[in-house]
């Protein structure tokens, strides 16, 4: 059984599991449905409450592209294995994690699972899925074809990350802290009354929607070199930003971080930046600020608490530190 589907979900593999293996993209639901006893009706399935709860919506929006919400969760581990005859360079999939309303968004000031983000990889990297026992998943899948993303962003001249996920041949993986505007997309789409006759209409505008402003986004990358990447190495990198993110008091050594990866700094280094956008020291000091400002806002922690909670010795480190990222001082930030 293979250990990766979605990267960034701690695999735990158990004796009992579902398999499921799917040759055509267009038969991913129907043959969920028949693993779980029940029917997709027109792309949308509902987990029987014997093997589960939520949904899963599928749309198929042209021959090029095509979209799906999982709002899920399985009382057994599933495995998706696709074994689709497409070349699998061809076909781009862009998941969309954590960007569905949610109620309890988990305790913490740094709850790896809720992280909004945007998972874009092409190749043998997204070729399966896998669904851990009793995890909820809130995600939007977006999957369009080379030639169709080419045809749709008619870009005449592209940076290196674009470039490798238009001409590559190899497998890539990059990933973007999603937007409040990407946010927004997905919650008209979650969340609209349109007649059944218009969502096919709807729908595309609003995968296009997402596919534009995460390129958009990907477009800003600029010095990015990139790397053939490697399942085992692209584990490795997801587990170490797990491991850096999981201890945000404590500041992250390189070293450390190189031996537990079981990879060179530079690589390592290279690698995270390459997935991510950016190196692992600014990766890790955004989500402490944020973290501290979620504990300034929400739980109305002092200043200094919430520098001491940070692992800051020096409060106006932690200020100057907290402002850079932030855009203002965290007092006026817990008064705004």
């Amino acid at each position: 059984m293979s250990k990766i589907a979605t990267f960034g979900q701690k695999i735990v593999v158990k004796a009992q599991f579902l398999e499921l293996s799917v040759n055509e993209p267009d038969a991913v639901l129907d043959k969920l449905a028949e693993i779980l006893g029940t029917t997709c009706d027109n792309g949308y399935l509902q987990v029987p409450e014997t093997r589960g709860r939520g949904y899963l919506h599928g749309f198929v929006l042209s021959d090029a592209l095509g979209l799906m919400i999982r709002d899920c969760e399985f009382n057994d581990d599933l495995l998706i294995k696709r074994n689709f005859n497409l070349n699998p360079h061809e076909r781009i999939l862009m998941t969309f994690n954590n960007v569905l309303p949610s109620g309890d968004q988990g305790p913490g000031p740094a709850n790896i699972r809720t992280i909004p983000s945007v998972q874009i990889g092409k190749g043998n990297l997204n070729l399966e899925m896998f669904y851990p026992s009793h995890t909820n998943f809130k995600s939007i899948l977006v999957a369009i074809k080379a030639s169709g993303l080419k045809s749709l962003l008619g870009l005449q001249s592209v940076n290196a990350v674009l470039q490798t996920i238009l001409e590559s041949d190899q497998p890539t993986l990059f990933e973007e802290i999603i937007s409040p505007k990407i946010q927004q997309v997905a919650l008209e789409i979650t969340e609209n009354d349109l007649p059944e006759a218009f969502h096919p209409f709807f729908y595309r505008i609003k995968a296009e929607e997402l596919i534009c402003l995460t390129f958009a986004a990907l477009l800003k990358r600029q010095d990015t070199s990139i790397q053939v990447l490697h399942e085992a190495d692209a584990e490795a990198i997801y587990r170490i930003r797990d491991q850096i993110l999981a201890e945000l008091a404590t500041p992250p050594v390189l070293d450390d971080l190189a031996k537990d990866a079981g990879m060179s700094k530079s690589k390592l280094k290279r690698l995270f930046k390459q997935i991510f956008g950016e190196s692992i020291f600014n990766y890790y000091q955004r989500f402490r600020m944020s973290a501290a400002a979620r504990l300034l806002k929400e739980h109305k922690l002092t200043v200094s608490e919430v520098g001491y909670e940070m692992g800051f010795s020096n409060l106006s480190h932690f200020t100057r530190t907290f402002e850079a990222h932030i855009g203002m001082k965290p007092k006026k930030f817990s008064l705004h």
